[in-house]
């Protein structure tokens, strides 16, 4: 069988059947199963849809939604008629979609609600290329250009009466007309700074990904995922939805962030793909329930299993511990539904003193890192020999060193085939077969890999000295009033930071203090809390040279978002957009020369 995620998906449908259920939506309280027959039906329905618009090989085809049942189908339906899925995220604006559409030449657009036909629509005429708007709702759509905006559902009859049978024989055939080179998708990279790059990613990238995965994690029909970051990103696209699906798994679509508290205990997941921010507020969820419990002899059970799984005061199974499990750590556990083999980490930096509070508790983090330029998987840490602090060792066929400088460079099949019509920046970043991340890191005698920061994030004061902000900001981000955190200080005589407290914590720590306030903007500018907050950063950073430490820091009443900008989708904070949307605050910590 070909090496190609279409020869998965059909390797998969027969193995499993054609009743059997990979995707489950919640509709009112309960989830509706998506059936192997119901997509293979909606993905013969789209290939009639492209052929008779006349799409050719190559062509790119634009999907703009959250996780859904049709997400799957549209990309599958692109992968048979080989055509190119160009992923975006809802929360882009539309100068930002228009960017992408644009740049891609985008034939067809695939969207999911009212919101998003507003925003393409107003672009549309800026997008000759595009033919076609396809909604995934069946909702009113009148009063939009309705003679190039089609329901999905219109789309469905075709092919109605065709059996299951002869649609998976078609299937087959496509499926062999497909190479491994065979480009599947253009993901432009969210990036921090400046337009986005349109990362090309065949179908052999996906599969060793999918295939390297799977040997360290060993997914099986009995797991199940609560998916929940999007799938127009790299990590969940391979991991929540490629390795799931191929494996038999089972994954369940969360309706919102909001709901994922409720849904987790609801669907019960195995496992769950997230990154280090979500893992941050569970954790402060955690202390808060601890701060809010009435005085009494259950608080000083909590307080006390809570203090005992930050130091590690015991060993696990040790009496000690089997009493905190069965009072406090038990609980914690059924928060996440009870059945967590295992959360894992990825896109950003997990605090090591989060994922070793989690473990003390039963609660493991396998943190791995990648890029979307690697498939994006490049490393993970095997549940058997977990390192707390490492993002863990290379994959199976990838290859990973150091240069000179300590930047990560990496080869293998996991490598993009480069960037969309870019041949400058892909000259630039693959070299002699080697991807340069442009991620500093280090490799323990173990092999474990260790990133201490980018490249290109490095700082460089006034005085030449090089800092590393990602290791501050992990550090100051463990302080559990702080919900985001960002160093300044390139071609600055010091080092400054913009903090952007948890208000819940923030309101806590004031009431431990007799504080007394009327609105937010009073508490954090009350002198006390900010003196407070010097302490704990000034203890926090004792050991740090004196070039690297806070000297001053100004506290932001702003939450950082997605949709305001200053937070990528998978909640990395963007700093040049923070650092020009807050220029004068920033100004006001350096002295005017």
């Amino acid at each position: 069988m070909n090496n190609t995620l279409t020869s998965f998906l059909l390797d998969h449908i027969e193995k499993t059947g054609l009743d059997y259920a990979s995707f489950f939506t919640k509709e009112d309280d309960e989830y509706i199963p998506f059936s192997n027959s119901l997509l293979i039906k909606q993905i013969s329905a789209l290939i009639s849809y492209f052929n008779k618009l006349n799409l050719k090989p190559g062509d790119k085809v634009a999907i703009i939604a959250e996780n859904r049942n049709e997400w799957a189908v549209t990309d599958f339906a692109c992968m048979f008629c080989r055509l190119v899925s160009v992923p975006v995220y809802t929360s882009l604006s539309a100068s930002q979609i228009k960017y992408i559409l644009g740049n891609s030449d985008s034939k067809v657009c695939f969207l999911s609600n009212l919101h998003l036909l507003d925003k393409v629509s107003r672009i549309r005429e800026e997008l000759p290329a595009l033919k076609e708007i396809i909604i995934f709702r069946d909702i009113d759509t009148s009063k939009f250009d309705t003679d190039k905006t089609i329901r999905y559902s219109e789309l469905m009859d075709a092919g109605k009466n065709n059996g299951e049978e002869f649609i998976l024989n078609q299937l087959r055939s496509l499926s062999l007309e497909i190479v491994n080179q065979d480009l599947v998708t253009i993901v432009y990279t969210s990036g921090t700074t400046g337009n986005p790059k349109g990362v090309m990613l065949t179908h052999n990238n996906y599969c060793s990904n999918v295939n390297a995965c799977q040997k360290i994690l060993s997914i099986n029909s009995e797991d199940r995922f609560l998916s929940y970051l999007p799938f127009s990103h790299s990590y969940e696209r391979t991991a929540g939805y490629y390795l799931a699906l191929f494996c038999g798994a089972k994954i369940y679509f969360a309706q919102s962030f909001e709901t994922i508290p409720a849904q987790l205990t609801e669907v019960k997941p195995t496992l769950v793909i997230t990154v280090p921010r979500l893992l941050d507020k569970f954790y402060n969820r955690i202390i808060k329930t601890g701060t809010d419990m009435d005085e009494g002899i259950g608080k000083k059970i909590f307080n006390f299993a809570i203090d005992s799984a930050h130091k590690k005061s015991f060993p696990k199974n040790s009496l000690k511990w089997k009493l905190a499990n069965a009072l406090v750590y038990k609980k914690l556990r059924e928060k996440t539904g009870g059945k967590i083999r295992y959360f894992i980490s990825g896109g950003g930096a997990l605090n090591k003193q989060t994922g070793e509070f989690f473990e003390f508790t039963g609660i493991t983090i396998l943190e791995g890192y990648g890029m979307t330029e690697t498939s994006p998987v490049i490393s993970v840490n095997p549940p058997s020999n977990n390192k707390y602090g490492t993002v863990g060792k290379p994959i199976s066929g990838v290859s990973v060193k150091l240069t000179n400088e300590n930047e990560i460079i990496v080869s293998g099949d996991l490598v993009m085939k480069g960037y969309f019509n870019d041949e400058m920046s892909t000259a630039e970043t693959i070299k002699d077969g080697w991807l340069h991340t442009g991620d500093i890191g280090e490799i323990d005698p173990d092999g474990y890999i260790k990133i201490t920061d980018r490249k290109k994030s490095l700082i460089k004061t006034s005085g030449g000295k090089y800092i590393a902000p990602a290791h501050i900001e992990d550090i100051i981000g463990g302080l559990n009033y702080v919900e985001n955190v960002m160093i300044i200080g390139n071609e600055r005589m010091y080092v400054t930071a913009l903090i952007v407290p948890d208000r819940d914590q923030l309101a806590e720590l004031a009431k431990k203090n007799n504080l007394e306030y009327h609105l937010y903007s009073d508490l954090i500018n009350n002198k006390v809390i900010n003196e407070l907050i010097r302490k704990d950063i000034d203890r926090l950073q004792s050991d740090l040279a004196p070039y690297e430490k806070i000297k001053k820091f100004t506290l932001l009443e702003i939450h950082f978002t997605i949709e305001g900008g200053e937070l990528t989708p998978t909640m990395k904070v963007k700093r040049k957009f923070v650092e020009e949307r807050f220029k004068d605050e920033i100004e006001r910590m350096y002295p005017k020369i």
